[in-house]
């Protein structure tokens, strides 16, 4: 019972599940991200969070790129933008962070809206 009197609602909830990768799968991580593979394909290949791909890769001494979008990604960005979409979801399509698009994007003079989809002004 909750304070108020009434019945407690059976609210069930999503368990986080953590994946503990071995150490042959670390070993192929590091050897996709070598390869040019990015931190959020390899999160979606080996089912972990980007932030646990850097940090096995930090621990494996792996130094980790700092790619900017490319002037095709940059225009293709522009372009989803413009259309409406979110920087997450830009993002998300080109494989990339929704910052990083966001740099990009005012980099090159688009104007930003704001949470709600508004111009800013």
């Amino acid at each position: 019972m909750v304070p108020n009197g009434l019945p407690r609602a059976n609210v069930q909830t999503k368990k986080q599940i953590h994946r503990r990768l071995r150490q042959r799968e670390i070993d192929e991580l590091v050897a996709g991200y070598r390869a040019g593979a990015t931190v959020y394909q390899l999160a979606n290949e080996f089912r972990i969070h980007r932030g646990t791909v850097s940090l096995l890769l930090e621990r494996q001494r792996v130094p980790l790129r700092n790619r900017p979008l490319s002037p095709a990604q940059i225009e293709q960005a522009r372009v989803l933008y413009a259309t409406g979409q979110s920087l997450a979801k830009v993002g998300k399509q080109l494989g990339c962070d929704a910052n990083t698009v966001r740099l990009a994007l005012v980099k090159v003079g688009v104007r930003m809206r704001d949470s709600h989809g508004r111009d800013r002004l």
